[in-house]
């Protein structure tokens, strides 16, 4: 997996107290991202936010303690970027879970900073090596912002001649005190499907997590908010480009060799999706943006 020199790329787009690359022992590049609301790291392998860290309100990503850093393997939390599928590959069990833009090298192509907020864009094209494992031309922009919220866009423009279909997601593992003393707002009287038993339903009432989950939500917002008794503390997201999330806690009984056992208490996954009946088609010369805005305060 090849990588610019962590020196070059902080001379063409770093600033010593903003945005500054640096190198894991595996090789991976990590760019740190900051201003005065806050801090986030972002790893260059998939467009990967690994942290995001608000001034004086504690980490509100969770990473396992157990996830690999290598080259070409998924990290287990932060945000995952979903794409060009969700999930299994419809047709091919062989091919990587959650898709392809995860697990490959994506480049710089700018960086700005300002009193208020700190930016990086990262860019993903196809290559021989893509086009083996999903055969169309595309380009992928992430725009990742910093300020006193976190935002982040996925661009998706098809490059090619031929239409093609594409599922996607962000994929945020927010991290919480206990999956037993939180709730989310804003879902009351959403449709969704359960991933699990492959039922349709009405979720009605408050939303809290007393089992293992899988559920493709359409609320009627675009909007919610995880609310952590614990810690006593809020994450705010809105979302646009969809109008799913899927809310995912594995439980205690699942196994996953990135995840410590007891980790699944720790974390609660939202994720603005488009995927089954909501895949977008691009034809040649479209584009699709899927955002997410993260705020977080205090309870």
């Amino acid at each position: 997996m090849n990588f610019p020199a962590v020196d070059w790329l902080n001379r063409r787009f770093g600033n010593p107290e903003r945005i500054v690359f640096n190198q894991n022992e595996q090789e991976l590049v990590y760019v740190t991202l900051a201003c005065k609301y806050g801090a986030c790291e972002v790893l260059l392998q998939g467009a990967h936010v690994l942290q995001y860290r608000p001034v004086g309100l504690g980490p509100a990503l969770f990473v396992s303690k157990k996830s690999d850093f290598l080259p070409g393997k998924p990290v287990r939390g932060g945000i995952p970027v979903c794409w060009p599928w969700f999930g299994n590959h419809p047709t091919d069990p062989t091919q990587p879970k959650h898709g392809i833009a995860r697990i490959l090298p994506w480049s710089v192509k700018s960086s700005e900073y300002s009193n208020e907020a700190t930016e990086i864009v990262l860019g993903l094209t196809d290559t021989e090596v893509t086009r083996q494992l999903w055969p169309h031309a595309f380009d992928l922009r992430m725009r990742i912002r910093l300020e006193q919220s976190l935002l982040i866009e996925l661009t998706c423009t098809n490059t090619g001649t031929e239409t093609f279909e594409m599922a996607q997601a962000f994929h945020p593992y927010f991290q919480v005190g206990n999956i037993e003393e939180v709730s989310v707002l804003g879902l009351d009287q959403a449709r969704y499907f359960n991933r699990v038993t492959q039922e349709d339903c009405v979720h009605t009432g408050p939303f809290r997590i007393a089992q293992a989950l899988d559920w493709l939500m359409t609320p009627e917002k675009n909007e919610c908010a995880l609310v952590d008794e614990k810690v006593r503390r809020i994450i705010a997201m809105t979302y646009s480009g969809t109008r799913n999330i899927n809310v995912w806690n594995p439980g205690p009984n699942a196994s996953f060799p990135d995840l410590a056992s007891e980790e699944y208490a720790r974390f609660l996954c939202i994720e603005p999706a488009n995927t089954r009946d909501t895949s977008i088609e691009m034809e040649p010369g479209s584009r699709h943006t899927l955002s997410m805005t993260i705020q977080v305060r205090l309870a």
